[in-house]
């Protein structure tokens, strides 16, 4: 796949040099990338390019407005009033003090996604760290700024980078920063005509394949997916059973699977999942709520929390923050900012699909279940008993469908809502130290048992 993915870029490297602007200009992202970079075919640099201006960014993403007097129509300019939050993922984490570089993956179905990767420093490295790749995957309608956006302290991959891991964020496709095709353009509905059952079949081999190629080792990753991540995951080791040698242990957070008891809006979409034409009527013909405002003819009706959440359609589909009184402001600012990332309508349907039976099944064919007893990757489950997508006798049916779990953290009465096991003000201390437990010793559990908080 690596050579054929070179082969491929060189010979259509003369269409453009557009792509170095998807780095930077959000307003391309938007129209749709179909060229290829003339002189850099698959990474970046990206850290050169924004250390110079890094302190006048830190002077002014203080200057954040406070959101105790958000509403609805003042909440598209408060949430731009905060430059952190028009900072792409490159930016953030080199604002963070980090190394970052952007790389270019090509899927066997012709997408291209973006990769973002935090090299760690050597003199940071620990003696005991080995196998020190680990991959992340975000949740729905995420991106990789997801895993960023708590800052140079508290985030997932800096608290690893610390100890001397190499860490790669992936984005799935028809996220903002995966939305270019070899072939096909962003505003066509073919391109939008993908599940997440596509970015398990295809997006994480290439992923998984190109990093091997890039880091020249057959050494396996380490992999944390969060909601969707996890998704992608399971549909890739059990249709792909070869790539369960590749990875040395699965960290899912909050995994989405098995659905059947998930509560709020998503369960509205139930009726209208086993048709999608239908879903799209409603919702849009390619992209799911392209505006990225939650329709007000639904946030009114089906949502009762305050309309700066009900607006946003993560917020509206997960749930509520539930500790939104500990939340720092300009945290929420940028969460609102850079989510929804996008994502297809066909992945959403997906989703409601699985609310109507209690089966872990294909796009469009209840019949076809994902043959989960073909895993033996060993598996660490961690979710919540407030999570409205991931509840708990789902992920527990999922735990002991398993041929390898090894644990299974459950966190309860400690108000942990979707979005709270990455955002979350406890998110450093409950879920990513217990990420980093996994990742050092979870090989050496000897007993399967069930954790709790």
């Amino acid at each position: 796949m690596g050579d054929f993915a070179y082969s491929l870029l060189d010979t259509i490297r003369n269409v453009g040099d557009r792509l170095s602007h998807f780095f930077q200009n959000r307003e391309t992202v938007k129209k749709g990338i179909t060229t290829l970079p003339r002189k850099t075919y698959f990474w970046q640099d990206a850290t050169a390019k924004y250390t110079k201006t890094t302190k006048a960014l830190k002077r002014t993403a203080k200057q954040a407005p406070p959101l105790s007097a958000y509403t609805t129509k003042t909440l598209h300019y408060k949430v731009r009033s905060d430059p952190m939050s028009s900072m792409d993922t490159p930016q953030l984490i080199t604002l963070h003090g980090r190394r970052a570089e952007s790389h270019i993956v090509l899927t066997e179905d012709g997408y291209l996604l973006t990769l973002h990767r935090i090299v760690a420093s050597r003199s940071k490295r620990s003696p005991d760290v080995k196998n020190n790749t680990v991959l992340l995957h975000h949740g729905l309608l995420g991106s990789s700024a997801d895993w960023v956006l708590l800052g140079a302290k508290k985030s997932l991959p800096y608290l690893l980078s610390n100890l001397g891991y190499d860490i790669w964020l992936a984005n799935a496709r028809g996220n903002v920063y995966s939305r270019g095709h070899v072939s096909k353009n962003i505003n066509n509905s073919d391109f939008w005509k993908f599940s997440w059952q596509e970015m398990g079949q295809y997006d994480l081999p290439a992923i998984i394949h190109y990093i091997r190629l890039v880091k020249n080792t057959s050494d396996p990753i380490s992999f944390v997916g969060h909601s969707m991540g996890a998704t992608a995951l399971l549909v890739l080791l059990s249709t792909s059973p070869i790539f369960n040698t590749f990875i040395r242990i699965g960290i899912l957070i909050a995994p989405l699977a098995f659905m059947v008891n998930s509560k709020g809006p998503l369960r509205m979409f139930g009726p209208f999942a086993p048709r999608p034409p239908l879903l799209q009527q409603v919702m849009s013909t390619g992209e799911f709520m392209p505006s990225k405002v939650t329709p007000e003819w639904l946030s009114s009706r089906h949502c009762a929390r305050p309309q700066v959440l009900c607006r946003n359609p993560l917020f509206y589909i997960a749930g509520d923050i539930l500790q939104g009184p500990l939340w720092d402001e300009n945290l929420l600012t940028r969460v609102l900012n850079h989510v929804p990332a996008g994502t297809s309508t066909y992945t959403i349907s997906h989703y409601a699909q699985l609310t109507r039976n209690g089966k872990f099944h294909k796009f469009g064919d209840v019949i076809t279940e994902f043959p989960l007893n073909r895993i033996s990757l060993p598996i660490a489950l961690i979710s919540s008993s407030e999570d409205w997508l991931a509840t708990l006798p789902d992920v527990k049916k999922l735990y002991f469908g398993l041929s390898n779990p090894i644990d299974h953290f459950v966190i309860r009465n400690n108000n942990f809502s979707h979005t709270e096991f990455v955002w979350g003000p406890k998110a450093d201390i409950i879920v990513f130290r217990k990420v980093i437990d996994y990742i050092k010793n979870g090989l050496s559990l000897s007993v399967i048992k069930l954790n709790e908080v």
